[in-house]
């Protein structure tokens, strides 16, 4: 049993997604509160990339003004949406501390812990984008030789650390009012209280990735839709009009398209990618919460154990477990 850092395999993200989501919804459950600060990251997200793509289309119709203010807004949210993410990551989690607590949370009360704790939510975002740059350079690295893919490897590999390091970061901060510096300290110290239940799970990447794994097939689907409705449109709408594919194609036109001209419009495409973008945004906010809510319990078995409602606590080990609770178990509870 390890209390290092370990990097589920693709099989076991897709279940511990399966498996959070479900046990998210129970905790929910005890206090729809909590859903709170998700739905309006998710908004966020929405506005944000909706803002992109309707930027790029207002330009291609000739509305250069208000194409260039939507794609400096989008820019904007981008960067500041790290910052209020964090904060409303925090808020979540205080809700659902206050949920196992037993208390009855308002919505506003998880606002007002967080600005209590704003300078700490404030460097726990700019932390959280520049391990995003680093992700970035991992994985659009160029080169292939030897120090190329070491590179890569070991900036994905910090960036999986600290999504790690972030969740166990969050409920201290929210809870216990942590600096980031002695969150840290007290990351080091949790593993010597963690329950011996619970040792084999310290230190896993919950569903680390799921949502690129999952959206990626919708993605492929989408793009293949739309370049069938790219060539059905044609030109009927000249603003997005690309051009004759034999034009385009030159000498490495397939034979198989023969003389006639094949019109494309990238009307279709840009509503696939402003689509898939959006699932995906959505997606890894229910991804976030979800990992939020896990580490958030988690943080408060082992530094809280005591403050946990009764009723809770029966079933609350086996959902850190990430498994479900055995037959054997439910047969002697019940003989």
């Amino acid at each position: 049993m390890t209390k290092e850092f370990r990097k589920p395999s693709p099989g076991e993200r897709f279940q511990q997604i399966g498996y959070l989501l479900k046990n998210t919804v129970t905790i929910i459950g005890r206090d729809t509160d909590i859903v709170g600060p998700f739905l309006r990251t998710a908004i966020y997200a929405v506005v944000m990339v909706t803002a992109f793509f309707g930027g790029i289309a207002a330009i291609a119709l000739g509305a250069g003004g208000t194409g260039t203010l939507l794609l400096l807004a989008s820019l904007a949210m981008f960067v500041y949406k790290y910052f209020y993410y964090t904060r409303q990551d925090m808020a979540q989690s205080w809700l659902v501390a206050e949920t196992v607590r037993g208390r009855d949370a308002v919505p506003g009360d998880g606002r007002k812990r967080v600005r209590g704790v704003k300078s700490q939510a404030r460097i726990l975002g700019w932390v959280s984008m520049g391990f995003a740059f680093i992700s970035s350079r991992a994985a659009n690295g160029e080169g292939g030789g030897l120090s190329a893919m070491v590179s890569r490897v070991l900036l994905s590999a910090l960036s999986e650390v600290w999504d790690l390091a972030k969740h166990f970061l969050t409920p201290a901060v929210a809870i216990d009012e942590c600096g980031l510096r002695d969150g840290v300290e007290r990351m080091k110290s949790l593993k010597n209280s963690v329950p011996e239940t619970l040792v084999g799970v310290f230190g896993i990447d919950i569903a680390g990735g799921a949502a690129g794994m999952l959206i990626a097939p919708v993605y492929v689907v989408l793009v293949m839709i739309a370049i069938a409705l790219g060539f059905a449109v044609g030109d009927a709408i000249p603003a997005f009009y690309a051009g004759d594919m034999r034009d385009m194609l030159g000498a490495s036109t397939p034979f198989w398209m023969g003389d006639s001209a094949l019109s494309f419009s990238w009307l279709p495409l840009l509503i696939a990618l402003w689509l898939s973008k959006m699932l995906g945004a959505i997606l890894a906010r229910v991804v976030d919460s979800a990992k939020t809510i896990y580490f958030t319990l988690f943080y408060m078995r082992i530094t809280h154990s005591d403050e946990i409602a009764p009723d809770i606590r029966e079933e609350l080990d086996t959902y850190l477990r990430i498994e479900s609770k055995p037959a054997a178990d439910n047969t002697a509870t019940q003989a």
